[in-house]
Order: C-alpha cells, then structure tokens, then sequence
C-alpha cells in the first residue's frame, strides 16, 4: 500500500442542488402551517461524467451503460461495479400534515452515488444526505413525539462517510496487502474486533479466489464481545497476496426498488476483482 492522499472521486455532485429541501423556519405558535418551501422536484435520470483522474489517485470510474460505472482502483489493487444512483429511505425530507402531524419528515429518494478513497480503503455512498433541524417535542399518549420545522441537504465528505453508522447505506472495502495467515488474522481484528478470529477459508467459483470466514468468540450474543450477525464480504488472493472485506449488513443498501427492496449489491459484489 502506498500514499496517504484521501481523496474524493464523485461523479454526481452536479445533482445535489436538484435534491435541496426547503426551510430552517418554524412554524408560527399555534398554526400548523409548514415553512415556505419548494416542493423537491424528482432526480432526473442522467448518466453522471466520469471524473478525470489525476496521477494522485491512480482510480477511475468509467461509465458502461446508464446504469452501472466501472471503478478502478491501481493503488488498492480492485475493481467493482457501481450503479449512478440508487434509492434510500431517508435520501429525502417532505412536510406533511397526516394525522395531525406538522413536520418534515423522511421519505424514499433515488440518490447519486459518490466514492471516497482513504488510505487503505473506499467508501461507496450516497453523495448527501439529509439533516431534520429546529426540534420540538410536544405531549403524545404516555411520551412525547418530536417535530422539525426545517430539513437540510448535506454533501457527503470523507469525514461524514468514515463516522456513518453500518446501516447508513455505506460500504466501506478495506484493503490490504496480505503475506499470511497472521495478516488476515490482523484485518479481521481492525475490521471486526479483537475477539474474532480467522475460522478458515474456502474456494470461490473463481479460480485463486478464497471466501474468508470470520469465527466469533463463542459466548452467547448477550456475553459475546465479537457477534457477527451480519452479512459481510471477505476475498482474498494469496497468488496476488490481496484481501478485501466489508460489512454488507442485514439487508440491502443500495436499492432499485422501493416497492420490492429489489438492490444493486449482489450484481456488486459479483462484478469484484482483483487486479493482476
């Protein structure tokens, strides 16, 4: 591994503008009248230009059709596929008065994705997201029900990506440059904690590639300081001496559908590879 550049690679930060809620002003006291807004009007459906590498971050992303891009990266060594857009609950904020509500509150929104390269890993995520603002809280049954009078667009930095939860919608690939068992050992405790351990590995359909399989600490998941109750992805090359890995989570992350939750990650995960 080489260069400690983190460097953002996105491709679809012309559309944010599009995605913009509207007011940060309350409501006057006793009305249930919204802030003055701008109704959001929908992501167009575009094929995003590819950004222009620079020497720097020996990556680039090639659109293929006017769905997918392919991304490589030289420095890590992989390559994958990645959709321009895909939808999330929560990409999108609208003011509603169902029920008597009287706040923004989140709804599905098809989002550019965008690409952020830190050292020894890459974060694929949505380009922004959203922000409820101006809180109140107000009697409802035996507790209380919060209210937001405004909703903010956010652009998505490498900071905010590193500090998103694992059910965000990011994924975050780490990888490294692996001579032994003693350096898988080692990815797995900086990725999924000191008391998981290598359980083994076994063969792909791809021939060279291995699936890496991760052993929990064996107490139940009440005592268990290493649970892995979660779907995740770990490939390695020992011909390339390469492995990668990341936490796909419980469910889909980057959706097509949100009738159906239909996702783009299985096409992802299966369009990976290492370079030579």
């Amino acid at each position: 591994m080489r260069s400690n550049a983190r460097l953002v690679v996105s491709f679809a930060a012309l559309l944010l503008a599009l995605l913009a809620c509207g007011p940060s002003l309350a409501s006057p006291t006793g009305t249930n009248e919204p802030p003055t807004a701008t109704q959001v009007p929908p992501t167009p459906s575009v094929t995003p230009e590819p950004p222009t590498p620079t020497p720097e971050t020996e990556s680039t992303l090639v659109p293929i059709d006017a769905t997918w891009s392919e991304y490589v990266n030289e420095r890590l060594g992989f390559a994958i596929r990645i959709p321009h857009t895909a939808f999330w609950y929560g990409g999108d904020c609208v003011w509603t008065e169902d029920e008597g509500d009287h706040s923004y509150r989140p709804v599905w929104a098809e989002l550019p994705l965008a690409i952020f390269e830190d050292t020894d890993r890459v974060y694929i995520s949505a380009a922004s997201t959203i922000a409820f603002t101006l809180p109140t809280q107000e009697p409802s049954g035996a507790g209380y029900r919060t209210y937001f009078a405004g909703c903010e667009r956010i652009a998505s930095t490498i900071e905010t990506v590193r500090n998103r939860e694992m059910t965000s919608g990011t994924w975050e690939i780490v990888a490294r440059d692996v001579e032994s068992e003693a350096d898988l050992e080692a990815l797995i405790d900086d990725v999924y904690g000191e008391a998981c351990w290598l359980g083994g590995t076994m063969e792909t359909d791809v021939p060279g590639l291995l699936r890496v399989h991760v052993e929990g600490d064996g107490p139940p998941p009440e005592e268990t300081t290493c649970w892995v109750n979660y779907m995740y992805v770990f490939l390695y090359s020992p011909e390339l001496s390469r492995a990668v890995t990341w936490i796909t989570g419980q469910s889909t992350y980057f959706v097509i559908d949100p009738d159906t939750h239909e996702g783009y990650d299985g096409e992802m995960i299966r369009n990976f590879r290492f370079l030579p």
